[in-house]
């Protein structure tokens, strides 16, 4: 009943009341104005010619949200402008701000997650793909651009959160690299694969993990690129900014318990050619 009557209510009243509640996270409120947030800078030129050039963002950029506030920024700095075929793999991608991106006007899109959300876009077009990114149904070369965005910390661990299946309970934390293989076997030569992990030390939450620089480098030798560019982005008192790798080498991941969710406090993207 209670999920009914929040649903009711107006997206600008829940936004306003989390921000006039000094912006408590996951509060009531919370994921709307985060998104309202999102979309207002993912379609600001200025911002997103930041994110390209892994230059400082404004004072306050992000302030009170998680790590999408940069994830997705990030993501449509790199995407390339020309027309081509396009994975989202892990769904992260799967909302309505992000794809009614002009970037993705010229895209054949594909999505793909364990299992369906409730939420999808099957009428612009978007093709649906319930597989496991270690194994994936598509064929060599396949994809011009690739994202991945907070999803390899899942792969190999625990996820029976999202899947009513024991056999989705494990502990191969290096499962990831399987994946790595899997997104540069797709991909086609000279295209570029966008990965976001948590990063800082090395934290083990069953249905995750966050990445320190050994599980980064395990990235770069699975893949072996042609050429990449990693930048790290850190959360200060005043919002999210470009950091460095040395700086967020000891953040820990920062598990708001009363929510039962979190966030990290400081994330590695990296921008892999094939």
């Amino acid at each position: 009943m209670l999920n009914f009557i929040y649903k009711l209510i107006p997206d600008w009243f829940k936004a306003g009341y989390y921000n006039a509640r000094r912006k408590k996270p996951f509060s009531m409120g919370y994921t709307t104005a985060k998104f309202v947030d999102i979309k207002k800078n993912i379609n600001d030129p200025t911002i997103i010619e930041k994110f390209k050039n892994a230059a400082a963002l404004p004072k306050g950029y992000g302030e009170s949200f998680d790590e999408r506030a940069v994830e997705y920024s990030w993501a449509i700095s790199k995407i390339p402008l020309e027309p081509g075929s396009f994975l989202d793999a892990g769904s992260a991608l799967n909302v309505k701000e992000v794809l009614n991106h002009s970037v993705f006007d010229n895209k054949k899109i594909t999505i793909l997650n364990l299992n369906p959300e409730p939420t999808c876009f099957w009428q612009k077009g978007i093709s649906y793909v319930f597989e496991d990114l270690r194994n994936m149904p598509f064929k060599d070369n396949h994809f011009d651009c690739i994202t991945c965005v907070s999803t390899l910390e899942h792969v190999g661990m625990d996820n029976t959160p999202y899947m009513n299946d024991l056999k989705y309970k494990e502990e191969n934390v290096f499962d990831f690299t399987k994946a790595i293989l899997e997104l540069k076997r797709v991909l086609k030569n000279n295209g570029k694969v966008l990965i976001t992990v948590p990063f800082g030390a090395y934290q083990n939450y069953g249905w995750f993990q966050q990445f320190d620089s050994n599980l980064i480098n395990k990235i770069l030798t699975a893949f072996q690129p042609s050429h990449h560019k990693i930048s790290y982005y850190k959360y200060e008192k005043n919002g999210w900014d470009i950091s460095d790798g040395t700086s967020c080498k000891e953040v820990k991941y920062l598990m708001v318990t009363d929510y039962d969710s979190g966030m990290a406090q400081a994330i590695a993207c990296l921008e892999l050619v094939k």
